[in-house]
């Protein structure tokens, strides 16, 4: 099994909010590599946006959140592309991801870090440290394939 507990850290600190701590972990990363974060971060969007799928049952549900998304990260230095936002929402929920063959792979994992920051925020943390320890065993599956 990888040791995947600094991917998994990055995202709680993203989620949180903490950005001291998450740049120490980028500093981290920086060091030790960034291998395997795009699997930690894919899965743990698939995870998030799956369990919210309900909430996303329309193409305007889908719009709506990516809008409140960015209009909740105003002011922040971030920013969405909203279009790969809803593709990569709609990816998820419908299990077709051929509008995603044509993105860049860096692009895809910077925009599921900004959606998974709306999708977990609201988790606490002990359902925080739940999720991500699916988030383990859903990337340890992954790899195996």
């Amino acid at each position: 099994m990888a040791d995947r507990d600094t991917h998994l850290d990055l995202i709680r600190e993203l989620v949180k909010g903490n950005a001291d701590a998450y740049r120490q972990h980028c500093e981290q990363l920086d060091e030790k590599g960034w291998d395997e974060l795009g699997l930690v971060v894919g899965a743990a969007f698939f995870l998030a946006a799956r369990q919210r799928q309900l909430a996303f049952s329309s193409t305007a549900d889908i719009i709506r959140f990516v809008a409140d998304t960015r209009a909740d990260m105003a002011g922040t230095g971030f920013d969405l592309d909203p279009a790969v936002a809803e593709k990569l929402i709609t990816a998820t929920t419908t299990g077709d991801t051929s509008e995603l063959d044509h993105l860049d792979p860096g692009l895809i994992v910077q925009s599921e870090m900004l959606l998974l920051w709306k999708l977990l925020r609201a988790l606490s943390d002990d359902d925080m440290s739940q999720f991500l320890a699916e988030v383990d065993a859903l990337a340890e599956r992954w790899a195996a394939e």
